[in-house]
């Protein structure tokens, strides 16, 4: 067993001996990964991108929305598991994100896909269904 994988398992030991929230009691921060984003608005929908590389199986992400926030919880597994680490930068584990959308959308997302890394999420504008709505309304 490497030195890494020593480490992990003794990460994973106190973890749930002492509960997720002890090193953020002890050191006082989060210690949760936070994926940066970009949230983007046209006339009819919010766009959020997110950088995520690494993700192997999207449909494991844990994706809602609730008013204008949007909750994006995941985890990215380790690769290369069969080799010793000489270094290690790039995030792998579990992540949460809470992203201010700063309008309120449809609770279902118009669409998503992944590609090269980055996470794209369309969300319908509710101020642009009440815009239609009143327009529909005029014409008849």
């Amino acid at each position: 067993m490497s030195r890494n994988q020593n480490f992990e398992q003794w990460i994973g030991l106190m973890r749930d001996f002492l509960g997720d929230d002890f090193w953020t009691e002890v050191t006082g921060s989060n210690q949760t990964y936070q994926p940066k984003a970009d949230v983007l608005h046209s006339d009819h929908e919010v766009v959020v991108l997110i950088d995520i590389p690494g993700i192997q199986d999207v449909g494991v992400l844990d994706i809602r929305v609730e008013g204008e926030t949007l909750y994006v919880r995941g985890e990215v597994p380790p690769s290369w598991e069969h080799c010793e680490p000489v270094l290690t930068e790039r995030f792998k584990g579990k992540f949460e994100r809470v992203i201010p959308l700063g309008e309120a959308v449809r609770r279902r997302p118009g669409g998503a896909r992944y590609r090269k890394g980055v996470l794209e999420i369309r969300l319908t504008r509710l101020s642009a269904d009440r815009y239609q709505a009143r327009v529909e309304a005029e014409e008849g």
